[in-house]
């Protein structure tokens, strides 16, 4: 581990390109799991990869700048590994040749992540946020309200209106929060048939909570706050909107959770 500021700033310096190079990655594929030091590893190796390469087109920039013009733009690699106090004598020039080729390291990062999407045809970003806060949250329009079908494992149903959920966390040990006057459950056979019976639940229990464990899937509707009448999804226009082809249990325009 670095002792001193300049050898944690140093380091710093040293990884930075394959962080930069990581991040925009991650943006791009889904985030599998992996172990520490094979992440890890990668961030080194790219950061190596780019270091080199920036430091390489430096010092070729300072070769020709040097021999046709007679400029000192940068470090001189010969004169550094001769003089002991080559860097006191050129703080400035120094500092300013790590920088630059710190900034020239992290542009390659960024172009090379910018070609690989291209030939991949990759998406510019791939959202990190889970399925739940994405239709519970961020396709829900304004002034409207969830209306939940929660499938059961055991193949029964809960329907009702979105209370709340957990945002993060292993899909297993989330849970989400029902309710409304028109809170139903489907359940138990009906006697002497196959079709289960449907049981408004809201008027006698205000709230169910469903372990994320016990849930097979879940289908969702936005129905507007006001008058209850189905709303399309913030995310897809109006005219493609399709009606649902499996019946859901009716709920009250007038209705309020």
């Amino acid at each position: 581990m670095p002792q001193t500021i300049g050898a944690l700033a140093s380091f710093l310096a040293l990884v930075a390109p394959g962080i930069v190079f990581e991040l925009l990655r991650e943006q791009r594929r889904a985030g599998a799991k992996e172990t520490v030091f094979r992440e890890a590893s990668r961030v080194a190796l790219s950061s190596l990869v780019f270091t080199v390469l920036a430091s390489a087109l430096l010092l070729g920039v300072h070769a020709l700048t040097a021999k046709w013009f007679g400029w000192k733009l940068f470090v001189d690699l010969n004169a550094l590994v001769a003089k002991p106090d080559y860097v006191k004598q050129n703080l400035a020039l120094v500092g300013w040749s790590a920088v630059a080729e710190l900034a020239l390291a992290c542009l390659l990062a960024l172009a090379f992540d910018f070609v690989l999407a291209r030939r991949r045809k990759q998406a510019r970003t791939l959202g990190k946020q889970s399925a739940w806060v994405k239709v519970f949250r961020e396709d829900r329009p304004a002034d409207a309200l969830c209306w939940v079908h929660v499938m059961l494992e055991d193949g029964n149903s809960f329907f009702g209106f979105l209370r709340s959920y957990d945002a993060t966390g292993d899909p297993d040990t989330r849970e989400i929060v029902l309710e409304g006057t028109r809170l139903t459950y489907v359940g138990e056979p009906v006697t002497g048939g196959d079709e289960k019976k449907t049981t408004v639940i809201g008027r006698d229990w205000e709230r169910v909570v469903i372990a994320g464990s016990r849930i097979r899937f879940l289908r969702v509707q936005y129905l507007d706050a006001e008058t209850g009448q189905r709303v399309d999804s913030a995310r897809r226009p109006v005219s493609a909107a399709e009606a649902p082809r499996t019946p859901v249990p009716p709920v009250a325009a007038a209705e309020t959770p």
